[in-house]
C-alpha cells in the first residue's frame, strides 16, 4: 500500500524518498524498531479499506436492514456504505500491547513526574501529539522557577526595599518567557530533527535514479570523488548567515523586552507606593462600611 501511495519515507542519507520494498533497508526505521509509524500504518488501511471498488460491469445491489441500494461501477464500497447511513464512522483501535506500555511507563510513572517517552508517543500517536506533550512538560518544568520566585516575594519581607520586588518579579518573568521561548525552539528542532521531519522534500519528484544514491550508501562503494574547491568559501557564507540571523533575532527581542519594561515599569512602580499608604485606609474604610450595615 505504500508503495502503491508513493509515500514518501526518510532515508538513511537524510532524503525523502518514495518507498520501495525492494529497497526497504534504506529507509530510517521507527524509534520502536518497526518500519512504519502509526499514522503511517493507519493511512496504508485507510488506502487499503477504501480501495475495494466495484469493479464488474454492472451494479451490484445491496441490502442491510430491509434496505436496498447499488453499489455503482468503480466506487468505493466504504463510500457508499457511508452515504447509506450503514457505517457510521472508520476510526482506529488501539493496540493493547503497546497501549498498556504506555500506560505503565508514561501515564502510571511515579517515580519521575518530568521524564516522557516522547519517542514511544510519537511512534504510538504521530508528530502532533507528541510534540504537543513535549512542550507541555518542558513548559512544566519551566514553571518551577517563576513558581518559587513568586513564593518568594509573598513569604519573605525585604523591609526598605520592598518597593523593588514587584518590579524586579516583572522583569524576571519577561526574561524567563523570553529565554523559555529560545529553548523551546531549540528543543523542538532536535525533536524534529530526531523524528526526521526537518528534511521534508514533498515536492521532490520520483525518478528511475531516485535509489541511487541509497544503493552507493549501503555497498559503501564510491566511485569518484567530488570536487568540494568551493566548500570553504560556501561554509562561511551559510555561518556568516546563520550568525546575522541569531544576532537579528536577540536585537528584536532585546528591544521588545526593553519596550515592555519603559511601559510597564512606572505603573509597577506607582503601584508598589501607593500599595502601602493605601492599605491601612482601605482596611478602614472596609471597617466603617462594616459597622454602619450592622448598626442598621
Amino acid at each position: 500500500a505504500a508503495s502503491e501511495m508513493q509515500m514518501k519515507k526518510l532515508t538513511c542519507i537524510g532524503m525523502e524518498l518514495q518507498f520501495e520494498w525492494e529497497q526497504v533497508a534504506a529507509f530510517v526505521r521507527q524509534p520502536d524498531g518497526s518500519l512504519f509509524s502509526w499514522r503511517e500504518r493507519f493511512t496504508c488501511f485507510r488506502y487499503l479499506i477504501y480501495g475495494i471498488v466495484n469493479k464488474t460491469n454492472s451494479e451490484i445491489s445491496l441490502k442491510f436492514d430491509d434496505k436496498e441500494f447499488y453499489w455503482k461501477q468503480n466506487e468505493s464500497l466504504l463510500r457508499r456504505l457511508e452515504d447509506e447511513g450503514v457505517v457510521k464512522l472508520v476510526f482506529p483501535l488501539h493496540e493493547e500491547i503497546k497501549r498498556k506500555q504506555l500506560l505503565r511507563n508514561w501515564a502510571l510513572n511515579w517515580h519521575d513526574f518530568t521524564w516522557q517517552p516522547i519517542d514511544e508517543v510519537y511512534s504510538y500517536f504521530g508528530t502532533k501529539i507528541a510534540t504537543y506533550f513535549a512542550f507541555l512538560g518542558m513548559y512544566t518544568r519551566w514553571l518551577f522557577f517563576p513558581a518559587v520566585s513568586g513564593l518568594a516575594t509573598q513569604l519573605i519581607d525585604f523591609g526598605s526595599f520592598q518597593w523593588l520586588v514587584l518590579p524586579a518579579f516583572f522583569i524576571f518573568v519577561i526574561s524567563w518567557a523570553v529565554f523559555f521561548l529560545q529553548f523551546w525552539k531549540r528543543k523542538n528542532s532536535a525533536l524534529l530533527a530526531r523524528w526526521g521531519i526537518n528534511y521534508s522534500f514533498a515536492e521532490y519528484k520520483a525518478s528511475a535514479n531516485e535509489l541511487e544514491p541509497i544503493r552507493h550508501y549501503l555497498s559503501i562503494e564510491r566511485e569518484e570523488e567530488k570536487n568540494f574547491d568551493d566548500a570553504p568559501a560556501e561554509k562561511r557564507r551559510l555561518q556568516r548567515n546563520e550568525w546575522s540571523g541569531v544576532l537579528l533575532r536577540i536585537r528584536n527581542n532585546a528591544i521588545i523586552v526593553l519596550g515592555i519594561i519603559c511601559l510597564q515599569l512606572p505603573f509597577e512602580l506607582a503601584y508598589a507606593h501607593l500599595y502601602e499608604k493605601t492599605e491601612t485606609e482601605a482596611l478602614s474604610i472596609i471597617q466603617g462600611l462594616v459597622e454602619r450595615c450592622l448598626s442598621f
